[in-house]
């Protein structure tokens, strides 16, 4: 499925990408375009000339306009195919018919991470966007208070709400943002895969967020 925009961001992703900037985020695109064969480089997370080259291939492959900036429609065509396993679109077929008993979250704040665990075994990793430094996501251990299918809006199309305050882990209509420190607190993740993690875990289930 293609995404599309009814309005555009105020400014493109490059505004906060440029080039020698290290961001987890550009690790993610690196990692993409290496499943493609378009970049042969380390993934270092710096947004370096051979990454731009990698873009610009990239967006002549899929028809875009041939910036070799990471602009919000060349981020969500890199980011949504089935080549990647973070982060795809999930078959009904494909989804737990019931949660994990031991499910556990843990949110590294540090790498914009989150690791679903069954038990101490690691089985999910996701992309995550947390707080601005004005409004930090909190630190600490916490618990799913909340379960609530296509919330809409600025929530994306799951909210996993926590046992403290307003704060939750939800889906995004800004899919660009993912990987940066943009929220009020909460933590976001690309719809998809917060829809597959709404389906693995249950109301109680711990939620553990780090630096």
């Amino acid at each position: 499925m293609q995404l599309r925009f009814l309005y555009p961001p105020r400014r493109p992703i490059e505004a906060w990408l440029k080039e020698g900037d290290s961001r987890p985020i550009v690790a993610e695109v690196q990692k993409v375009l290496a499943l493609y064969g378009l970049y042969a480089g380390e993934t270092h997370g710096c947004f370096d000339t051979a990454t731009a080259d990698a873009i610009r291939r990239f967006q002549e492959m899929r028809g875009l306009s041939n910036t070799g900036q990471l602009d919000p429609v060349t981020y969500c065509q890199l980011l949504t195919p089935a080549a990647t396993t973070d982060i795809r679109p999930i078959a009904a077929s494909d989804r737990a018919v019931t949660a994990l008993p031991r499910a556990k979250i843990h949110i590294t704040k540090s790498v914009r991470r989150l690791t679903l665990f069954d038990g101490s075994t690691a089985i999910r990793q996701y992309p995550v966007a947390i707080g601005k430094p004005s409004t930090p996501t909190p630190e600490g251990n916490f618990a799913i208070a909340t379960k609530i299918l296509n919330p809409g809006g600025v929530l994306g199309s799951r909210w996993m709400g926590l046992n403290f305050d307003a704060y939750g882990i939800h889906g995004t209509n800004a899919p660009w943002k993912i990987g940066q420190m943009v929220s009020n607190g909460c933590v976001r993740m690309h719809n998809p895969n917060a829809e597959e993690l709404f389906h693995l875990i249950t109301v109680g289930c711990p939620v553990i967020i780090r630096n």
